[in-house]
């Protein structure tokens, strides 16, 4: 059993004690390992390194080192001491999801990838974040359109984010990681239930209400130097550096571990099937990360211009006829486009 002081005593008095178990501690630890080792078998090296800083942050925030300290109050250490349950069992089932990516499933793998290229959770905002600033009005302009009744205490977006928005809004990018369609404006009916005007505040409302589900649906664009790396793993111009070799395990003389594969009973089923990771299984993610990845530079034809560019590998593949196809267009010989026999001339 181990006990940790709460705050100091500046007059000698005894401090109040947390209890905490040796078991618990124990457990913590192990769960904390097995997180790292999970994190060191991702195949993406940017996946790797994400997720290992994710996780020592993480328990880093909860270290008994951090929070008794002497601005912490027995408040807050009583509320952290209610929360670990809890933590543990985020913990634990992150476990689970790591271990379902590194044994190939799409789902979760795919999920891997869009949170360390900022597709999802909270890398995603921070790429966000630059783009949410509002700009600054020239000198001179008027601002009287920020002081309307019906704009205020509404975000305005930047000419970046409009710019982003106004281009997202014309591709149709998949459902990999969420719904990302955004709409161009608020549309804010003339006429209420009652036939009369519409109220400013409703109008308010509803402007919040887009600009929150606009950021909600946006693709931040990534740095350069990141996004040129994805479009080479995505295009193969980069390859593959392989599986992560695992630590070895010892094995008893006469034990042999047997792989069971099945559906499971009762339930909605199994979710997905593990899926052997290979080069062409992870460019085909990556290709699908890229696409939803744009790349944001200053358009020098314009003064408040930018420029976007998605990613796209079409145009970057080397397309050439395998041998088999060769033997294959051999039937095809003696006819033209239409298909029509060609005159012996």
């Amino acid at each position: 059993m181990r006990l940790w002081k709460i705050g100091r005593s500046k007059t000698g008095g005894q401090a109040d004690c947390v209890t905490i178990n040796k078991t618990e501690h124990l457990y913590t630890l192990h769960l904390f390992r097995a997180l790292l080792r999970q994190s060191s078998y991702l195949p993406d090296s940017a996946a790797r390194q994400f997720f290992h800083n994710y996780i020592v942050s993480r328990f880093r925030a909860y270290h008994p080192n951090k929070l008794f300290q002497a601005d912490c109050n027995e408040q807050r250490l009583r509320l952290v001491q209610q929360r670990r349950p809890q933590l543990l069992t985020k913990a634990r089932r992150g476990l689970l999801f790591l271990q379902r990516a590194n044994d190939g499933h799409p789902r979760h793998l795919g999920k891997v990838l869009a949170m360390t290229y900022g597709r999802i959770g909270k890398r995603r905002h921070q790429l966000l974040y630059s783009l949410r600033i509002p700009d600054v009005p020239p000198e001179g302009k008027s601002t009287r359109n920020l002081s309307e009744p019906a704009s205020q205490g509404v975000p305005r977006p930047s000419r970046q984010l409009q710019a982003l928005i106004r281009s997202q809004a014309k591709r149709k990018l998949s459902f990999f990681s969420r719904p990302n369609r955004p709409t161009l404006e608020a549309k804010i009916p003339e006429k209420n239930a009652w036939g009369r005007s519409m109220p400013m505040k409703r109008v308010r409302n509803i402007k919040k209400s887009w600009y929150g589900q606009t950021i909600d649906r946006i693709m931040p664009p990534l740095p350069e130097s990141e996004w040129m790396k994805l479009r080479d793993l995505a295009s193969g111009r980069s390859p593959w550096e392989g599986p992560v070799s695992r630590r070895g395990h010892t094995q008893p003389d006469g034990f042999k571990y047997e792989t069971v594969r099945g559906t499971l009973s009762g339930g909605t089923g199994i979710l997905s099937h593990p899926h052997k990771i290979t080069a062409r299984y992870m460019k085909r993610l990556w290709t699908k990360i890229f696409a939803q990845c744009p790349l944001m530079k200053p358009d020098e034809s314009r003064k408040f211009g930018w420029e976007l560019t998605w990613g796209d590998i079409s145009g970057t593949k080397d397309v050439a006829l395998r041998p088999r196809m060769e033997r294959n267009m051999a039937m095809f010989t003696g006819v033209d486009d239409q298909g029509r026999k060609l005159s012996a001339s």
